[in-house]
């Protein structure tokens, strides 16, 4: 499975509808990567410009992408996903690429 990461934003319908809808469509976001055979692996509530910091795991880009339009198209998010890469695979990226140790 790939990591990617998710930085969320809540609409101001988000925000509106917060305290009758709020856990609800927390967990139908869950639900939407668990149906597309994701998880959900930690989400961080912020303060500042990303209300969420979500960490997924995905099999690939296409799935992740899915994922990210079915809980953006619920109307309560705007969300950014990019894959992430673990350091020690980053690392060994930069060695095979620039030739470093």
């Amino acid at each position: 499975m790939q990591t990617y990461v998710s930085l969320v934003k809540f609409t101001q319908h988000g925000l509106q509808s917060m305290k009758e809808k709020g856990m609800e469509r927390a967990e139908m976001v869950k639900h939407h990567a668990k149906t597309l055979g994701g998880k959900l692996v930690q989400a961080y509530y912020c303060l500042g410009e990303y209300d969420v910091v979500a960490v997924w795991e995905f099999p690939d880009n296409k799935t992740a992408m899915k994922a990210a339009v079915m809980n953006a198209a619920m109307g309560h998010i705007q969300i950014t996903t990019m894959p992430a890469v673990p350091r020690d695979e980053w690392k060994t990226l930069l060695k095979e690429s620039l030739g470093k140790r």
